[in-house]
């Protein structure tokens, strides 16, 4: 095994610790205490390429959250799970709508993070291995390229991250079917279906900027009072 897993934690204690059982379980560590260092490991492309980050939202300079953002915004999908306190739900929101793929509440138990490891790691490898994506597909006006991670619309191509990508993949290949906000959270961020989290929600009302004419208005990304979300063919096909 070569895989590398980069740990961003500034308690040395813990980070210690980790760095520890996670080479005992066969895994190659590098650690940094600030984001600053590891955006710039992250980012130099003469290095060994990273398969995970683990990262801790509190930091000292600039946070996890941060770190995050610089990371997708160069579209960079790297698996990162996420570390906060127990007090900062809104970091998890934020951190998941950012693109987050799973985060832990400090204190967490050691096999605990060991499983939620090996789960994003084995998630990856999985997509690797099956290197297909769906073809393009179209939502009213607009037309959505996954091999390009785009969404087209009058002309004008938009990026798309993997969580939105995802979420636009599974609703279209259920199109016509109401989907549950647990099966979504299962299926695109790999979380459990009761977790307590309006990212959904929140990235539905992102796609909907996206795709429909008027937002506060949707032809085509459907709520399903209570349940979840549907897409649909046109607007008023059942």
């Amino acid at each position: 095994m070569d895989t590398r897993i980069l740990l961003v934690e500034d308690e040395e204690h813990l980070a210690r610790g980790l760095r520890f059982n996670l080479e005992a379980e066969g895994y190659r560590v590098e650690v940094f205490e600030r984001g600053e260092p590891a955006l710039e490991r992250l980012e130099r492309a003469s290095a060994p390429p990273i398969d995970l980050l683990v990262l801790d939202i509190m930091l000292p300079g600039i946070s996890g959250l941060k770190v995050l953002r610089r990371l997708r915004k160069a579209n960079n999908q790297l698996p990162v799970l996420l570390l906060t306190a127990r007090d900062t739900e809104q970091d998890i929101v934020d951190g998941l709508d950012m693109g987050a793929d799973d985060y832990l509440t400090k204190p967490f138990s050691l096999p605990v993070l060991q499983a939620r490891v090996r789960t994003l790691l084995r998630r990856a490898s999985h997509a690797d291995e099956e290197g297909t994506l769906p073809g393009p597909f179209r939502i009213g006006e607009s037309h959505v390229y996954p091999d390009r991670f785009e969404l087209e619309r009058n002309g004008v191509s938009m990026p798309l991250t993997a969580k939105e990508l995802g979420l636009l993949s599974l609703l279209q290949e259920r199109r016509g079917s109401a989907v549950s906000r647990g099966e979504i959270l299962r299926e695109v961020w790999g979380l459990h279906p009761q977790t307590r989290t309006r990212v959904v929600d929140t990235f539905i009302l992102r796609l909907r900027k996206l795709i429909e004419p008027d937002p506060s208005h949707p032809r085509y990304l459907l709520s399903v009072r209570a349940f979840g979300y549907r897409l649909i063919e046109e607007p008023g096909s059942v």
